[in-house]
């Protein structure tokens, strides 16, 4: 069922992008709220968030106090991710104190215009080219590949694509790659497939390069997803309390699998994920209140099984 001889791992990562991701297509709200979120998530066990992106405010309002924001947590114990998309970003990122960055390329075309102002290729080329500055200065640098499942204007999207996509950024320097469903039409078998063959040709690069999903709930199949991804090789899986989150360049794109409920069915299978469900849902009240929005997550309404 999960690959790989039907077995799951002991353990994975479940980074946390609530504070980026979740927040992004949301009116802004004061650092302070986003500091009482920060301080729930680091309570309820995570040790790997998405904190915030390096953005024109004017097009991603949300995020305009990153760098407020990044000084604020820097006394953290944990691994503070920042979402870059060229080298400004990747200037201001690391001026913030911050030494993990986040590129995103999109494999369409089209959505890869509306999100980024050029094509595929070209976009790829600018990263590769911004890329450099992070890692001549010491960061860890990871690329999520956007539309990887499917892209919201051209449809399907063909995974040799991805796999060269994929190649291409760890050729330039990526420690890890992550496969975004960004519009959530991927089913298990896709994800098993794809997750397959780009962990194949990560295992080609000769240095050790993770792969990750970051996979939305759209149509239902994002817990499913997750099992195919992490039983064909994937490592890290990238979720958001409360169900938060959507990508306003992609439209029908709505909210990330939520971590509470990752967490639940992974440790209930045995798979240590170190998280507090419990403190999860605390954490997930806390933002959803902080944007107007109810609860959207499975365990968050029906609580954890077998209370």
């Amino acid at each position: 069922m999960f690959g790989r001889g039907g077995e799951l791992p002991e353990s994975i990562v479940l980074r946390d992008v609530t504070l980026r991701d979740g927040l992004q297509d949301e009116a802004p709200i004061p650092t302070e709220h986003k500091l009482v979120i920060f301080d729930a998530l680091v309570a309820a066990g995570v040790r790997e968030l998405e904190l915030t992106s390096f953005v024109r405010p004017d097009r991603v309002p949300a995020m305009a106090d990153a760098d407020a924001f990044c000084a604020a947590t820097a006394s953290a114990d944990v691994v503070r991710w920042g979402l870059v998309l060229n080298r400004r970003g990747v200037e201001r990122a690391l001026a913030s104190g911050l030494r993990h960055l986040q590129f995103v390329v999109s494999v369409s075309d089209t959505h890869s215009r509306g999100n980024a102002g050029a094509g595929a290729s070209e976009a790829l080329e600018a990263l590769e080219a911004s890329m450099a500055p992070a890692l001549a200065e010491g960061a860890t640098v990871e690329v999520t590949l956007a539309t990887a499942f499917g892209c919201p204007y051209e449809r399907v999207v063909e995974p040799q694509r991805v796999v060269e996509f994929a190649r291409r950024v760890a050729d330039a320097g990526a420690a890890s790659v992550g496969l975004a469903d960004t519009i959530g039409v991927a089913v298990p078998t896709e994800v098993a497939a794809l997750t397959t063959a780009v962990v194949a040709a990560m295992a080609e690069q000769g240095r050790p390069v993770s792969v990750g999903a970051h996979l939305h709930d759209t149509r239902g199949l994002a817990i499913a997803n997750a099992l195919a991804a992490i039983g064909n090789g994937a490592t890290r899986l990238d979720a958001a309390v409360g169900g938060l989150g959507g990508c306003p360049f992609a439209p029908g794109a709505s909210g990330n699998v939520p971590i509470e409920d990752l967490a639940h069915a992974f440790e209930a299978m045995g798979v240590n994920t170190g998280l507090s469900v419990p403190g999860l849902v605390e954490a997930a009240g806390l933002a959803c209140d902080a944007v107007g929005r109810g609860v959207a997550s499975a365990v968050g309404i029906a609580g954890p099984r077998f209370l």
